[in-house]
């Protein structure tokens, strides 16, 4: 488990396609073919998680459920994202086809927050590159829904999201990428948009 820094760039799809162009004449490379991203976050039933991470408190966490349904040969992963005064972090379980069936049917325990059960589910289309020792992804498609799979909204946003270690210089994100910050939570965002259907 390493501690690592990220930050998110908020954007239209047509700014994304020129800063795609923008950072691939500077020299990034793709690291993977492009891939659907389903995940489906936890939550206390009082929303615990959701207001911990509106109102920034620490540490704190987000639980999910993530799968990749166009690869068929590959099974869900338990995930759960930590966010310290330290920095972030995230920790991955492979789990198996009768587990990922219960936790979606009866919840999963922490130990810090309690029982959790499923809340919403995310789904949206990744890209990944490297530029200077730098991980960059961009994310398209973003739509919300209940765990049942009934759609909520449709995101008129993508997201870039840069990833560095830890021990990365403070200014090696804004160097490779000049442009303002935003907060963008695909966890909170989804939970808003599920409870405004409700």
């Amino acid at each position: 488990m390493s501690f690592r820094i990220e930050e998110k760039v908020v954007l239209t799809a047509s700014d994304m396609a020129r800063l795609q162009a923008d950072l691939q004449g500077r020299g990034m490379v793709p690291l993977y073919p492009a891939r659907l991203i389903r995940s489906v976050y936890f939550d206390t039933t009082g929303l615990q998680m959701f207001s911990d991470s509106e109102e920034g408190v620490l540490p704190r966490k987000k639980i999910r459920l993530r799968r990749y349904p166009e690869q068929t040969d590959a099974g869900a992963v338990l995930e759960t994202k930590i966010s310290s005064v330290e920095g972030r972090f995230k920790t991955t379980r492979p789990v198996d086809a009768a587990t990922e069936t219960r936790l979606l049917r009866q919840g999963h325990f922490d130990r810090d927050y309690g029982t959790l059960m499923p809340m919403v589910a995310v789904s949206y289309r990744r890209s990944y590159y490297s530029l200077n020792g730098l991980r960059i992804t961009f994310d398209r498609d973003i739509s919300y829904a209940r765990p049942d799979g009934q759609l909520a909204h449709r995101e008129s946003w993508t997201v870039c999201e840069l990833k560095a270690p830890a021990e990365a210089p403070l200014d090696a994100l804004h160097h490779v990428l000049p442009v303002p910050r935003r907060r963008f939570s695909k966890f909170c965002n989804g939970i808003s948009a599920v409870i405004a259907r409700a």
